[in-house]
């Protein structure tokens, strides 16, 4: 399963990341800008993807909001999905506790 989430990242995020290396910024000492990585400025799709890019941790925000590729999480299919199957568990157990907390007259 990891390898075909990973393998479906690379699918969608193969050309930020190949932007990404042209660029160099494959270390937060050479993180680049917005507009570095977007000069025809940033879509939707872009905009969408970035967040995207960041919440999984492939891509990280170094000081004075410019970003870089960590190369080393990007190739680490399981430590994305296991964030993600964290981030649902943590979704569902505060469903939960926010439902027994209504039934109870309490919020």
């Amino acid at each position: 399963m990891a390898k075909t989430y990973k393998d479906m990242m690379d699918q969608t995020f193969a050309d930020y990341y190949a932007r990404f290396r042209a660029l160099h910024a494959t270390s937060e000492a050479n993180a680049v800008t917005k507009e570095d990585l977007f000069p025809d400025g940033e879509s939707v799709i872009d905009r969408d993807r970035m967040h995207k890019m960041l919440s999984m941790e492939v891509v990280k925000r170094a000081d004075g909001n410019r970003y870089w590729l960590d190369e080393k999480r990007a190739a680490d299919g399981n430590a994305v999905l296991k964030q993600r199957l964290i981030m649902v568990v943590i979704a569902v157990v505060a469903g939960l506790v926010i439902g027994l907390l209504k039934r109870q007259g309490i919020i």
